[in-house]
């Protein structure tokens, strides 16, 4: 009882934590937001922030795994809330694009003005990647079992997943550094016709 007391507390203080560094990295940037800047928006030590975190960028990792899981969680009720293959894809590519605008962190890793800075990036982006990878893979297993898209993509579901994954997120970084929001949802329907035209029977 007391164990899960101590548990629920140190997760409470770890959430307090990465949700007002997350308000700082947004308003002033990584660089110019300290250890004793979180301390103080929450109202403690630093010696707090140190109990919990080895540093700054341990911080911004766990901001950014935190932001990646919101995005992936938004994608995926997108994604199972559509009913064809067709509209899941749809979904997997439009919601995950509106989901990454809300969060000003993760859009600074994809537009890539913080990922030189910090040693996990390339960790992060290839654990969310394979979730996204392993996400595509089973919608597209869905259209082969549903007859939506060619059975013959069945041997290739792994590479054809990863292909597609690596080619929207090319895209989408160069929306985001352009900043071509407007144009966004038009843009990605379009590219979604041809990919998936080039699926089906």
């Amino acid at each position: 009882m007391v164990e899960n007391m101590i548990v629920a507390k140190d997760d409470s203080i770890r959430d307090e934590i990465l949700k007002q560094a997350q308000q700082l990295f947004r308003q002033f940037g990584v660089k110019k937001t300290t250890m004793e800047d979180i301390a103080k928006a929450m109202g403690k030590g630093k010696s707090t922030l140190y109990y919990y975190y080895c540093s700054k960028e341990d911080i911004f990792d766990a901001v950014i795994l935190k932001e990646m899981a919101e995005v992936f969680s938004q994608v995926k009720q997108g994604v199972e809330k559509a009913v064809t293959a067709e509209d899941k894809l749809r979904a997997f590519t439009l919601t995950k694009i509106k989901a990454v605008q809300k969060y000003a962190n993760l859009c600074k890793i994809i537009k890539g003005e913080v990922q030189e800075n910090f040693r996990c990036m390339k960790h992060l982006h290839t654990e969310y990647d394979t979730q996204e990878v392993n996400l595509v893979k089973e919608i597209l297993a869905f259209g082969i079992a549903n007859g939506e898209f060619d059975g013959t993509i069945r041997k290739e579901l792994d590479v054809l997943s990863s292909v597609m994954v690596t080619t929207l997120r090319g895209l989408e970084r160069e929306i985001f550094i352009e900043g071509h929001y407007a144009k966004l949802e038009t843009r990605m329907e379009s590219i979604m016709n041809i990919l998936i035209k080039g699926l089906k029977p």
